[in-house]
């Protein structure tokens, strides 16, 4: 009996020294960690992304485990956005607990960090739990440059003409830029260097901007087609610089000009006469339905009549008399002298030109004077000889 009493007494004691054991109620289940196959993602690919969750407690199942995957713009899901699992244990192999969603990420994506919901629900003993996460995915890229003329003012640009440019860039790629700078300059034309350089500031990913130049076709220049070349400097979000050249073909139409001369002879003040004015077709193209006329300077003037040429070709010269009439105060030396010209292309478009040459005056010798003056010397030697005869009729000897 005192043996039996012993063994409940140890018994007792061993249940009132050692610790307590309790059993969890639920399970509960981390995703403990994730992997993505590319970061960052790049506009165009399908990346995948593996969650790995563990059931945390050791004694308890996690039982019709489901995993949903909510993801934004520009990431979608191939197939289905939930996963499912009969059971998740403790003990179960950490590959059990994975599970692999693959996300295409849109071909138009920007760069930047998207954030990626994950909602995890599971059963025990009918008792619904659940957890959420959120993961933050990035996609990448660079910025990637197009550029295209989108207008020209004038379209028809022709020696001599000034005309207006505009560029567009477009940036195609998935990064914006900073600090964007447009430039031009090209061989043939000329760039004005007003807005030579022009800042753009920030190009957003998929968004454009544009820079005008102004450019000129110098008088002289051949006709043909132009260099233009543009170049755009930026700083990407990296922190690093960039630069894009693009070239364009900028034609230069041919197109009649016209220069005039005198072939030979001055002008004297006061003085009206028909006066021979050579004008020469010297641009590349012929010249159709040619009309010319005076442009009235001082000290010169005439009818204001308009002389007619069927055709001029590129370097041929055609004659053309107008009665001119100079101011009776004109100073000697070179007058300037202009020809208004209205013509015609061979393709039936009108243009205007002009041609301004030097037109002499040079005052009158004296033999010159005195030809213009002998009748009223002739005149008045007439009526010196009428007194002086007078005279000497009216003296008679003394005594007659």
């Amino acid at each position: 009996m005192v043996k039996m009493n012993t063994i409940a007494l140890v018994l007792f004691a061993a249940m009132l020294f050692s610790p307590p054991a309790f059993a969890s109620i639920n399970p509960k289940i981390q995703l403990v960690n994730y992997s993505v196959s590319e970061s960052p993602a790049e506009p165009g690919h399908a990346i995948s992304l593996t969650l790995h969750l563990k059931s945390m407690e050791s004694d308890n199942c996690a039982d019709r485990v489901a995993v949903q995957l909510v993801v934004p713009y520009p990431f979608s899901i191939r197939g289905s956005d939930t996963q499912y699992l009969d059971s998740l244990c403790f003990q179960d192999p950490d590959t059990k607990g994975d599970f692999t969603f693959i996300l295409p990420v849109d071909n138009l994506a920007t760069s930047g960090t998207y954030q990626v919901s994950v909602a995890t629900t599971y059963e025990k003993r009918f008792t619904k739990l659940s957890e959420g996460n959120t993961l933050n995915l990035q996609v990448g890229g660079a910025p990637s440059f197009t550029a295209a003329v989108v207008s020209s003012t004038p379209v028809d640009i022709y020696p001599g003409d000034s005309a207006q440019v505009t560029v567009a860039f477009q940036n195609t790629g998935s990064s914006s830029v900073q600090s964007a700078r447009a430039g031009a300059d090209s061989r043939g034309i000329v760039v004005k260097w007003s807005g030579r350089e022009q800042d753009l500031g920030e190009i957003l990913a998929r968004g454009s901007k544009r820079a005008t130049f102004t450019i000129e076709a110098p008088k002289d220049l051949r006709a043909g087609t132009y260099p233009l070349r543009v170049h755009l400097d930026y700083t990407a979000q990296d922190r690093t610089d960039g630069t894009v050249d693009f070239t364009f073909n900028v034609p230069v139409k041919p197109q009649a000009e016209f220069e005039a001369s005198l072939p030979s002879g001055a002008l004297l003040p006061g003085e009206k006469r028909e006066v021979s004015i050579a004008l020469k077709n010297t641009g590349s193209e012929e010249a159709r339905k040619v009309q010319v006329r005076i442009k009235p300077l001082f000290p010169f003037s005439t009818d204001g009549t308009v002389r007619y040429i069927d055709s001029l070709k590129p370097g041929e010269a055609k004659n053309l008399a107008y009665i001119i009439t100079v101011d009776k105060d004109a100073a000697s030396g070179g007058q300037l002298l202009g020809l208004l010209v209205d013509f015609e292309s061979p393709q039936g478009k009108k243009f205007s030109g002009s041609a301004d040459f030097a037109l002499p005056v040079r005052l009158p010798t004296v033999e010159e004077e005195a030809k213009n003056y002998w009748y009223a010397l002739a005149i008045a030697g007439v009526i010196v000889l009428i007194i002086v005869v007078r005279k000497l009729r009216g003296k008679k000897p003394a005594g007659k």
